[in-house]
């Protein structure tokens, strides 16, 4: 060995991790993205929930006018309480087919054969009386003017009917006319109180609807 031999020096650097105050600011801004997100997520999910049901119902109505054309009867649906599970749910009413040209039971039960859809439970159907700024619903839904009052088409006595013509009809005594026809069903999130609706045109015409906004309308979707 040479006088000019140096030992190796190995020098080490410490890992730094995180200070306790930066960890809190890192927790500080999670809890207040997370208090802003979260409230957003629910009401959309809620939103989601409510216009669900609406399209929902309103493809039953399809379903029903189809059938009606197709089997020549005219046909009612129901909203009906259900279980504990699905508190309510809307059916077609086809079953019993009798002879005389009448369909169903009336909403009275519900055969297994009929088409359903299940409602949302935090979803519930309400009457036309509750729901809110039906005059600007019905300035969308009918000319203005119109001697056509839309029917509560969940109240007693004015069901959603189709007639074998495809049209919306009155059921009454074994048969479906009363004129030109056009109905409307309400429902609301019992969480958000928000409400949605279907309708129902004297021609057939099938719509979906959304109340919000600080005037207060309907919007179709």
């Amino acid at each position: 060995m040479t006088g000019n031999y140096k030992p190796l020096r190995i020098e080490r650097n410490p890992i730094k991790g995180f200070s306790t105050i930066e960890l809190a600011v890192v927790m500080l801004v999670i809890l207040i993205i997370s208090s802003i997100a979260i409230p957003q997520a629910m009401t959309v999910m809620h939103m989601v929930r409510l216009n669900g049901t609406v399209s929902d119902f309103a493809a039953l109505l399809q379903v029903q006018r189809i059938r009606a054309l197709d089997d020549d009867r005219f046909y009612s649906s129901y909203i009906v309480a259900a279980n504990g599970t699905n508190p309510q749910l809307a059916f077609v009413d086809i079953f019993p087919q009798n002879a005389d040209g009448t369909s169903g039971s009336g909403g009275a039960t519900r055969d297994p054969r009929d088409p359903l859809v299940a409602i949302s439970q935090e979803v519930s159907q309400q009457p036309a009386a509750a729901a809110p700024n039906t005059a600007n619903l019905k300035l969308q839904l009918l000319p203005a003017n119109s001697p056509v009052v839309p029917k509560d088409g969940t109240a007693a006595g004015t069901p959603v009917t189709w007639s074998p013509q495809g049209l919306p009809c009155t059921p009454a005594g074994g048969t479906c006319g009363g004129g030109a026809t056009a109905y409307w069903v309400f429902f609301q999130n019992n969480l958000t109180q928000a409400w949605g609706a279907v309708t129902v045109t004297p021609a057939g015409r099938i719509r979906r609807w959304s109340f919000s906004g600080p005037a207060g309308t309907w919007n179709s979707f």
